[in-house]
């Protein structure tokens, strides 16, 4: 199947249309999920402490082709060391935000935390090299069907990093 000689389309991975009520069903309990599991946020234009949205998600999983998926897998141990690399150069990290920091309030404020740590410190040991990025990256290793690790919450994971010049591990 494909829209042109030249475009491969892969197959659904659930057969669709669902049927309204089934449709319905799934969306509300995907939006309690999203909800649930932190994949939340607050409205910029009716914001109130008090109210949560969820943040936007794909209901409808994707096909995706397994070369790519491991051409991904491949490259992740270079992605994790420009990372590091990064998150442990000072001198990058403050020139490459200053202007980012004049006009985003969100990085502004992560930058300020950084900054709070370099100036007292950190009391962290460092630790050996494990943790659940290590694992869930050596999970995903094995099955191989599973998709990269995710980096959510790793933010501040870095900037402590980066303040005690020496890997800490989660």
């Amino acid at each position: 199947m494909s829209v042109d000689d030249n475009t491969p389309v892969l197959r659904g991975c659930i057969k669709l249309p669902l049927a309204t009520d089934e449709l319905l069903e799934v969306t509300a309990k995907a939006k309690d999920y999203a909800i649930m599991h932190g994949a939340a946020m607050r409205s910029k234009t009716n914001f109130s402490p008090d109210s949560l949205n969820f943040a936007p998600f794909v209901l409808v999983p994707s096909s995706f082709p397994r070369k790519e998926f491991e051409k991904a897998i491949a490259l992740q141990p270079i992605i994790n060391r420009l990372m590091h690399n990064v998150a442990h150069d000072e001198e990058f990290i403050t020139t490459t935000l200053a202007e980012t920091i004049k006009v985003d309030e969100f990085t502004a404020n992560l930058f300020n935390i950084y900054r709070k740590v370099l100036a007292h410190g950190f009391t962290q040991l460092r630790s050996a090299r494990t943790g659940p990025c290590r694992e869930a990256a050596a999970h995903a290793e094995k099955r191989r069907a599973s998709w990269p690790v995710r980096w959510h919450g790793q933010g501040l994971g870095y900037i402590r990093q980066a303040a005690g010049r020496h890997p800490v591990h989660h």
